[in-house]
Order: structure tokens, then C-alpha cells, then sequence
């Protein structure tokens, strides 16, 4: 029973030594490291020949802290840093390609970190992307390179092609101003000196930059890894980028119609060619760092003005008037990746697969065709010009029809403040579009793309973290006043001259009426593309949404298999912007959506601009497409062809970076050669313990076998 109980006591304590233990070591991991919180990783892209982007080693890179402010800063760490490997922490007015090859070539640079508060002032121009965005897609599929503009090399003036580049070292994105003041103490405490030496004498500020990527060299050979199976399970490497486009018709259309207490549709089976007019935007975006890519002029003013358009549409054409033309409204995902989201629509309708594959059991939309397109209107970069500047025109070709539309945009354009100029030639040298992607398969669609830039991009920020908020001088007006010189004011007109133009398409008469887009509804769009994700439109647009996060959202594209917020969102406000009310409960509404492909029914938590209204079923003809690359659907595609997008995105197990006290050299040399003392000891004394186990380790006289003999003399007994 004592022994049991003394047990008992024993295990106890070792448990409470070991807790202990484990609570110091963590008290003592704290005061070691401190955690850079939201700090933003470069990560690591390929496509079908080569890698871009970045990657740590395994167990992550460690340098000392050197701030570079100027170029004389750079010049000490080449030339005289002796404590390294360094991390470089730069500005963004620092943060250039030719910094950045200087710093690689080196040898002395194990990472790099930017760092930018919000009050810091943003430099004159900064973007990750090339000077010819898609530069070997689209027309360059026809007619081969189409990048010079005039006599300038490129549309992106100020692109640095840093996304396009392999860097042999993890760069991360700071922007907390907490961390950032931490970290400049933390280097004027124990990095500045005034000669390189003293850096070896003493405890020096280093940064841990982990960012270790799975993938490597190219698509090709990272999709084969990902077959690699394990005893457990399968090892993925890569993912191909992709989402979900949204698209939705004016009017409904059907294969058949149906009962049930549907709207009947028009039994009409195909429309004639070159009926169905296109309106398409962009929703995507890139940077160089992951879960930050803004994208206020590269694709919200694009996304909000056509939501606007649509709205402002439905209103002006009543639903059950029958015409023999239509809209259809595109929202493309992936295409600051070689046009991911049209190449694949583009794919689908020479497949007969667009919008949905054909399914006789089901109620849906025919097919659409390349034959079936007419106008193709594409916005593209709608920031507001300076006074006086018009919007500018860019077409392939000068047909009768693309000038015909023009006219019309003209006539709308001028009543509202909007002029329109025709006055740029028609050219091959389009600027990155998705409409080059449909002119390369039938370059007589008769398409324009209506842009504020009329050669060179006025975006000086483009595909960078800095293409935000402040680029459209966009202030929320928050339910008051949206005054008239504002970014919302002048989206909404462009709206309203679309709209009106397209109205003409559709009934062949000019629109006589007073309906214009609402500049209300164009602020909170902006707000909440650009702000506020979990905005009161989004919160009505999806049923059951949480309070979400007070933050913009981010417009990377992602991976094929999770959908983006973007498209999720952008989908659930044009239905609840265009869908008609029904009476279905929310069982009901869920329960049509796998019989019926020509409607969507969407449960949304109540209707725009009424909050107090009940949940509601609303019927639309919004939908979603794939918006992956016919590169990974195609059994044996060569995926250096360059016909269609390769483009994946590695995989990755944490991004992290934290802040610690690295010891002087003298000491981790002197930790270095007690290691290899002890070690050395350890060897010996093992070598030697093994020579003479016999000795050492001889049995004892432990049994009464191998007791001495006992001897009996004379009755007395001797050992």
C-alpha cells in the first residue's frame, strides 16, 4: 500500500515538473521571439516552362536586420556587411528590380522584407506586373507580338516584371506600424554601427522568414508530383488557378418550357447570329504578396459599373416584352493569368457547352456560339479622367457595326457628361483585354474596349498592393449626398450612357425615358468592393452571412478547387440587384435549383435598399461557369504550347516571420567549439566505456549459486 501510494506521488510530481518545464520554455519562446502578426508572403507560381515568385527553405531563412533607406545603405551591405546573412528590410520607393538583383547576386541576402504604414506616402509608381500584361495570349495567338503602343514599348510604362521573376530568397509585406517601430528599435539598439567589425562583438536583431514552397520548376512537372502517393496519402504540390465566372441574360432563355408554378419561357430555341450583345469586366487582380491584392482601377470600377448596368437595365426593359436580341452579361475570373476565365468560355462555346452543358432531362438555356455574338463592349480601367478628357475607344477592326455602337455611345455619352472619342485608329495592338481572347478565335466580333487611357495605362499602381481606395479618390458617402464631380457620380453616368446604348441594341429605338443609374447604389458597390466586404448589400445578397470582416476584399483569382469570395459575392449581388421576388419558401427555393438551369433562386436575407423586408426567394438569370483553363481539362495538352493558360500556384505549409536577438559571433563560435568539445568527449567516453564493459559491467555475486563455498572445520565455518 506505501509503495503504491510513494508511486502515485512519484508520477504526480514528474507530471508537475514536466508542466512546469513546458510552461517555462513557452514563457521563454516568447521572450526569444517576437511574431510579426499579418505580415504578407510572396509565394510561388509556375507555368507550363518555368517557376516565378518565391520560396524560404524548409526550416525557414535567418539574416541579421539591415533597414536600406537610400542607396547608400544597399552599397554598405554588398560592400561591407560582415554579420550576414542579412534580411534586407526596404520602403517601397526602395523596392525595385534592379535593388532586388543586386541584393540576389550578392549572396549576402537570405530574405527581404518591405515595410509601409498607413500614414507613409505612396511612391510615384509601383507595379509587380510586365510592361505588356499577357504578353503571349490572346491576339498574340493570331497575329504574334501586339505589345507596342505607338512608339512606346509597352502599355504598363512603370511595370518591373518583379512578378515574372525567380528570387532565390522569401519577401514578405509588413504593414503594422507596431511591428515596424519595434523592428527599426530593435536595429538602431543593436545593428547600427559605425564600423562593419563591431557587428561581429555584438547580440544583433534578425528576422526568421519562412515561406517554404511544395512546387517547383514548372506546371508540368508539378502536376505529375501531384500523383505521388504515400503510404497514407496523396502528396499535393501545385494547384491550377481558376474560379468562377458569372454571367447572366437580359431576358431568360430555355430549350422548353415548363408548369409547375414556373414563369413559362420563351419556346424559342437559338437566337439569330449576332444577336446577343456582350458587356464584360474583369474580377480579378494579382500582386506579388499572398491574401493582399486590391484592385481599384485594374477591375472594381469594371465590376460596380456593370452591376449598375445590368440593374439599370432590368428597369428599363420589362421582363415579359419579347425581343429578338439579348444581353449577356460576363464577369471574368483569371484573367491577369493569360485570360483563364474567357479562354475557358471561349473553349465551352466552340464545345457547345456554354453556358451548361447540354442535359435534355433538365430545363436550360441552348447553347451559345461565337456565331451568336454582336456588340462586345468590354470596360476596362474606368478611373475618372481629368477635366475635359473623354473615354477612348479601342477596336480591332472598323466595321460598319463597331461604328454604328460608337455613334450610339457618343449620343448617350454627351447628355451626361461622358464624351467618348472614336479619334484612336483600329489596331492589333489592343491593350490587354479579354476581348482579345474572342477576337483571336473570330476577329469579326464586332468589339470595343471602352478605357480613360488612350495609349499607355494612367495607373501608375497596377497589379501592385497599391491600387487602392486612394487611386479612385473614392470617399463613401454613406447614404447622403453623392456629389457630382465624384467617382461614384461619374461611374454612374458611364452606366447610364451603356445602358441606353444597349437599350437601342436590344429594341431598335433610342431610349425617350428618365431612368438613370442610381448614384447611391454605385457608392455602396464601391464601398463595398473596395472597403467593407461585409457591407449591408453583400449582408442582404447572402443568406445566413455572418458579420464577416470590416476589410477590402482581396482580387487574386486563387485555386480551382475554392471558390472565391469575389465570385460568390459579385454573383449574389446581381441577383439581388436584378432577380424578381417569388413565393417559394426557403426549402423550395433551394429545391429549384437542380431542376432548373434557365432561373438561379437565391435565398437572400432581404432586398436591396430595404433591410426591414422578410427573407425572400428571388428568381434571376445569374449563374457561375468554370473559369479553369481547358490546359487541365485536355487529356495530353502540351503545356508549352502557350495556347492556353498553365499557370498554378504552389502549395505551401505556413508563412511566418518573427523577430529575435541573434548572439555575437564570438559566441556562437565559442558554442560552436563547446559542441564539438562535448561531442568529441562523448565518443571518447563511449569508446572507452565499450573497451572495458567485462570490468566494468561483471556480474556480481547476486544467487546463492554463485555464492564462495562454505568450509566446515572443526565445527567452525569458513568462508
Amino acid at each position: 500500500m506505501n509503495m503504491g501510494f510513494s508511486q502515485i506521488v512519484s508520477y504526480f510530481l514528474l507530471v508537475l515538473l514536466l508542466y512546469s518545464c513546458n510552461g517555462e520554455s513557452q514563457r521563454l519562446r516568447y521572450q526569444m521571439y517576437e511574431d510579426i502578426e499579418g505580415a504578407y508572403a510572396c509565394f510561388r507560381r509556375l507555368n507550363g516552362t518555368h517557376q516565378f515568385g518565391c520560396s524560404s527553405s524548409r526550416s525557414g531563412n535567418v539574416g541579421v536586420v539591415h533597414i536600406i533607406e537610400n542607396q547608400a545603405d544597399s552599397d554598405w551591405l554588398v560592400s561591407n556587411g560582415l554579420a550576414g546573412p542579412y534580411v534586407a528590410v526596404v520602403h517601397p520607393s526602395m523596392f525595385t528590380r534592379s535593388l532586388l538583383l543586386t541584393l540576389q547576386s550578392s549572396g549576402k541576402v537570405n530574405g527581404v522584407v518591405m515595410i509601409n504604414n498607413s500614414s507613409a506616402e505612396k511612391p510615384l509608381h509601383f507595379s509587380h506586373e510586365d510592361t505588356c500584361p499577357n504578353r503571349y495570349s490572346g491576339l498574340s495567338q493570331l497575329y504574334g507580338q501586339t505589345c507596342s503602343v505607338g512608339e512606346k514599348s509597352g502599355w504598363n510604362p512603370h511595370g518591373t516584371s518583379v512578378l515574372l521573376m525567380d528570387w532565390k530568397f522569401p519577401i514578405f509585406y509588413v504593414t503594422d506600424k507596431s511591428h515596424i517601430d519595434h523592428l527599426y528599435k530593435c536595429y538602431q539598439k543593436h545593428n547600427a554601427v559605425a564600423h562593419p567589425g563591431e557587428q561581429l562583438e555584438r547580440a544583433l536583431c534578425a528576422l526568421e522568414l519562412k515561406s517554404h514552397m511544395y512546387a517547383a520548376v514548372n506546371s508540368k512537372k508539378c502536376m505529375k508530383r501531384n500523383n505521388y502517393q504515400t503510404l497514407f496519402s496523396q502528396v499535393n504540390s501545385c494547384d491550377p488557378l481558376g474560379g468562377r465566372n458569372v454571367w447572366q441574360t437580359l431576358f431568360p432563355r430555355s430549350t422548353h418550357q415548363l408548369g409547375n408554378g414556373l414563369d413559362q419561357r420563351s419556346s424559342k430555341q437559338t437566337e439569330a447570329n449576332g444577336s446577343i450583345a456582350v458587356l464584360a469586366a474583369r474580377m480579378d487582380s494579382t500582386s506579388m504578396f499572398d491574401g493582399l491584392v486590391p484592385a481599384s482601377i485594374g477591375a472594381v470600377s469594371g465590376i460596380v459599373t456593370l452591376i449598375s448596368t445590368a440593374q439599370l437595365l432590368f428597369r428599363m426593359i420589362p421582363q415579359q416584352e419579347n425581343y429578338d436580341k439579348n444581353v449577356l452579361f460576363l464577369l471574368l475570373a483569371g484573367e491577369s493569368y493569360d485570360y483563364i476565365g474567357s479562354s475557358r468560355i471561349v473553349f465551352d462555346m466552340k464545345q457547345g457547352t456554354f453556358p451548361v452543358k447540354p442535359d435534355p432531362s433538365v430545363a436550360q438555356p441552348p447553347p451559345i456560339g461565337l456565331q451568336h455574338i454582336g456588340p462586345f463592349i468590354e470596360l476596362s480601367q474606368l478611373k475618372k479622367p481629368a477635366d475635359g478628357q473623354p473615354l477612348y475607344v479601342h477596336r480591332l477592326e472598323d466595321s460598319s457595326e463597331v461604328k454604328n455602337f460608337i455613334k450610339i455611345l457618343q449620343r448617350n455619352g454627351n447628355g451626361l457628361g461622358v464624351p467618348i472619342s472614336d479619334k484612336l485608329p483600329a489596331s492589333r495592338n489592343l491593350p490587354p483585354a479579354s476581348l482579345q481572347t474572342f477576337l483571336a478565335e473570330r476577329p469579326d466580333i464586332p468589339g470595343l474596349v471602352l478605357t480613360e487611357h488612350a495609349a499607355q495605362y494612367s495607373n501608375n499602381y497596377y497589379h501592385s498592393v497599391f491600387d487602392d481606395t486612394a487611386s479612385l479618390n473614392y470617399i463613401y458617402a454613406n447614404k447622403s449626398e453623392v456629389p457630382n464631380d465624384s467617382i461614384q457620380a461619374y461611374l454612374a453616368n458611364v452606366s447610364t450612357t451603356i445602358a441606353h446604348s444597349l437599350y437601342e441594341h436590344v429594341t431598335n429605338k433610342e431610349y425617350l425615358g428618365s431612368l438613370t443609374a442610381d448614384k447611391n447604389l454605385m457608392d455602396e458597390l464601391l464601398h463595398c468592393y473596395l472597403e467593407q466586404n461585409n457591407c449591408s448589400l453583400f449582408q442582404s445578397a447572402v443568406a445566413g452571412s455572418s458579420e464577416g470582416e470590416e476589410k477590402p476584399l482581396s482580387y487574386y483569382v486563387g485555386v480551382s478547387h475554392v471558390y472565391s469570395l469575389v465570385s460568390i459575392l459579385t454573383g449574389a449581388a446581381m441577383a439581388l440587384l436584378t432577380g424578381s421576388p417569388t413565393k417559394f419558401n426557403e426549402t423550395d427555393c433551394h429545391n429549384n435549383a437542380s431542376t432548373d438551369q434557365v432561373y438561379q433562386y437565391i435565398w437572400v436575407s432581404s432586398q436591396w435598399n430595404n433591410s426591414s423586408s422578410p427573407k425572400v426567394c428571388l428568381q434571376t438569370t445569374m449563374n457561375f461557369s468554370s473559369a479553369v483553363s481547358p490546359a487541365f481539362i485536355i487529356d495530353g495538352y502540351d503545356m508549352a504550347s502557350g495556347k492556353y493558360s498553365t499557370w498554378t500556384e504552389s502549395v505551401w505549409p505556413e508563412l511566418t516571420a518573427r523577430m529575435f536577438l541573434k548572439p555575437p559571433f564570438y559566441q556562437e563560435v565559442i558554442t560552436l567549439v563547446l559542441g564539438i568539445v562535448v561531442l568529441g568527449l562523448s565518443f571518447a567516453g563511449v569508446f572507452y566505456i565499450n573497451g572495458r564493459k567485462e570490468i566494468l559491467f561483471s556480474p556480481g555475486a547476486s544467487t546463492e549459486d554463485e555464492r564462495a563455498p562454505l568450509i566446515r572445520t572443526n565445527d567452525q565455518v569458513f568462508c
